[in-house]
C-alpha cells in the first residue's frame, strides 16, 4: 500500500536574504527590531542563522519592503487575475475579499488560499515579479 508523502513546509528564509531585505530598507538592525517589535538580539540572530525568522516576522518584512516602494510594483495586476483563479475560489480568498491582489501572500501565509496545492506563496509569480520589481529598481525606502 502507497504511502502518502507528507507535504514538505515552505523554506523559511535565510539570514543572508534577512540582511539583505533590512539593508534594502535602509534601516539598522535597531531601527528594523523597532518596526518589527522584536528585539535587536532577534534581528541580530536571524541574520547570523543562530535563529530561524518566524513566519510572521518574514512577512512583515516583505510588507514593509513593498509598501515602502509601492510605485515600482503598481501596475502589478491582482493576484486572482493573474493566477485565473475561479470565481468561486475568489470567495473563499481573504486576499480577494480585502481586494489586495498584490499582498495576498501576506494574508494567507505562505499558501495560496484560493488555489490550494498551488504552491508556496513566496514562489509564486506575483511575489516573484514584485520583488524583482522593487530589486531592480532603485529602492524608496531610505
Amino acid at each position: 500500500m502507497p504511502t502518502a508523502k507528507k507535504a514538505q513546509p515552505p523554506e523559511r528564509m535565510a539570514g543572508a536574504d534577512f540582511a539583505r531585505l533590512r539593508s534594502s530598507l535602509g534601516k539598522s538592525q535597531r531601527e528594523l527590531a523597532e518596526l518589527l517589535g522584536v528585539s535587536l538580539k532577534a534581528v541580530e540572530s536571524y541574520e547570523q542563522g543562530w535563529r530561524n525568522v518566524p513566519a510572521h516576522v518574514e512577512r512583515l518584512l516583505y510588507f514593509l519592503l513593498f509598501k515602502l516602494n509601492e510605485d515600482e510594483i503598481e501596475a502589478a495586476e491582482p493576484c486572482w487575475e493573474s493566477k485565473d483563479c475561479p470565481e468561486a475560489s475568489r470567495s473563499k480568498c481573504v486576499a480577494f475579499v480585502a481586494k489586495e491582489g498584490r499582498f495576498c501572500w501576506f494574508f494567507t501565509g505562505r499558501l495560496c488560499a484560493a488555489k490550494p496545492g498551488a504552491g508556496a506563496c513566496y514562489t509564486c509569480d506575483v511575489f516573484t515579479r514584485m520583488l524583482s520589481k522593487v530589486e531592480e529598481g532603485k529602492s524608496r525606502c531610505q
